[in-house]
């Protein structure tokens, strides 16, 4: 049976999920009951914020985690170099203890993890957030897409409408801001968000399987 979703993608969707939950069952239906139409109070407000920072977090978290996925499957192809060589560069170390290791060794899964944070130190390096977080995974990963791949019939320029929500999350979490929010903008960031990661799982799967 041939593979549709990346493990990261379906974490990602988990995480969506839960900020759906939050709009459906607190914001929609706070105590059980329809919610009366207007304008969200100061509460409500700060759901929708919780929304939006969730949904942002789980983007950035699966970025780095679809990187992680896909690096044995880009090393058997051998479209890998980039990436490889920037590990190398940082820690050559691990990298040789890697190779040398093999499959049958106790310390496999210690080496597979310290992989791992090394990839996300470097990812780190350039770009975590946004549009440019999406493109350098593309990158690494040589998966070929470009800012117009992202374009859907569901979400028209759906990395500039990335890099808009990414700003306000910022502004959120690092400076304490009160952005004001309505319901539809928190359905956007999570359709953004969801379609976004799609692109970029629908492309690895394609690359390698």
């Amino acid at each position: 049976m041939t593979r549709r979703l990346t493990d990261a993608f379906k974490r990602l969707n988990t995480n969506l999920k839960r900020a759906e939950t939050v709009l459906d069952r607190f914001f929609d239906n706070p105590g059980g009951k329809p919610r009366k139409s207007g304008q969200p109070a100061a509460h409500e407000q700060e759901l929708l914020r919780s929304v939006l920072v969730l949904a942002i977090g789980a983007l950035d978290a699966y970025l780095s985690d679809v990187i992680i996925e896909t690096l044995p499957r880009m090393a058997k192809v051998g479209t890998s170099g980039k990436l490889f060589d920037r590990l190398a560069s940082a820690r050559p170390g691990l990298v040789l203890r890697a190779y040398l290791v093999g499959k049958d060794n106790d310390i496999e899964r210690e080496i597979e993890k310290e992989l791992a944070e090394a990839i996300e130190a470097e990812f780190a390096k350039d770009s975590m957030h946004g549009s440019g977080a999406a493109l350098r995974v593309s990158d690494w990963c040589a998966l070929g897409l470009g800012r117009r791949d992202f374009d859907s019939a569901d979400v028209s320029n759906p990395l500039q409408l990335l890099d808009d929500w990414t700003d306000k999350r910022h502004r959120i979490v690092h400076r304490g801001e009160l952005v004001r929010l309505k319901r539809a903008d928190a359905t956007e960031v999570i359709k953004v968000v969801r379609s976004t990661a799609r692109v970029v799982n629908d492309a690895a799967i394609r690359q390698y399987g």
